[in-house]
């Protein structure tokens, strides 16, 4: 007789395509008038949201014959990656698609680092620290140009600032983390001040760095934890792209919130 599902493994696969369309925004058609290489990096980035989806439910459900402390650090750590990549391929689509461009090319080499690929000191945090003025809009903080990681200090204060205050302005469904987020004062800075930290320790695992038994390192308990504010900080961010008019192909802020709803509830079932 096969383990009974839990409550949460049973509940993920509905909400997989509810999850690719909150981050991804609604599906890019093939046309002539579109590149082929956009079309085809969206679809992948969907593709890859939704498999690692199913497998970290699988995981956390507990019933698989590899241990779980092994695999879940670098399933979430690479659910964070492949979804903050995809909110970056919204807003600043050639960044992305330069990318997936250079690597179809016959001389790219796959066994060195190239410039070409996505850095999450560079592009998803900023590499350098906020100017030292109190103004980040001023000429000496303009001096380089801005700053175009996607959780910097100018794309957070005209892009996700807004966004995320529409959340909790707007929310109508009860929601612990939007709670959550409307119970900060700086909620942007919350969010990427608590991204760091997650993608630190679940690296600690993908590198064999925790010399701990995988057991104490990350537990059933850390394991749900750590998916569940994973979940929450993407969720949040993207949502709130829906709210704002910089990203491409948004959903209805409306729907984005009721996809956030009921990812959350897979959690609390």
């Amino acid at each position: 007789m096969e383990p009974e599902q839990s409550t949460f493994a049973r509940l993920a696969p509905t909400v997989s395509s509810t999850l690719a369309e909150l981050v991804c925004g609604f599906e890019v058609e093939d046309a002539n008038h579109i590149d082929a290489d956009y079309s085809g990096l969206f679809r992948r980035l969907r593709k890859d949201i939704e498999l690692l989806h199913l497998q970290i439910a699988a995981i956390i459900d507990n019933n698989q014959q590899i241990s779980a402390a092994a695999v879940f650090p670098f399933l979430c750590r690479k659910f964070l990656e492949t979804s903050l990549t995809s909110i970056l391929a919204r807003i600043d689509p050639l960044r992305v698609l330069s990318v997936r461009k250079h690597q179809k090319l016959e001389n790219y080499d796959h066994g060195k680092p190239n410039v070409s690929s996505i850095s999450w000191t560079g592009d998803i945090l900023p590499a350098e620290k906020p100017p030292n003025s109190s103004e980040i809009w001023d000429s000496a903080s303009l001096k380089k140009g801005t700053e175009r990681s996607l959780l910097g200090w100018h794309i957070g204060n005209a892009v996700f600032d807004p966004g995320l205050r529409w959340i909790v302005d707007n929310s109508t469904t009860t929601s612990d983390w939007i709670r959550k987020l409307g119970d900060r004062e700086n909620p942007f800075a919350w969010i990427k001040g608590s991204i760091g930290p997650i993608y630190s320790t679940l690296s600690k695992g993908v590198h064999a760095e925790y010399l701990l038994d995988d057991e104490v390192a990350f537990d059933d308990e850390s394991i749900r934890q750590l998916a569940s504010d994973s979940y929450m900080f993407i969720c949040l961010l993207s949502a709130a792209t829906h709210a704002t008019p910089y990203f491409a192909r948004p959903i209805q802020p409306a729907v984005a919130l009721t996809h956030l709803a009921k990812i959350e509830r897979i959690f609390n079932e």
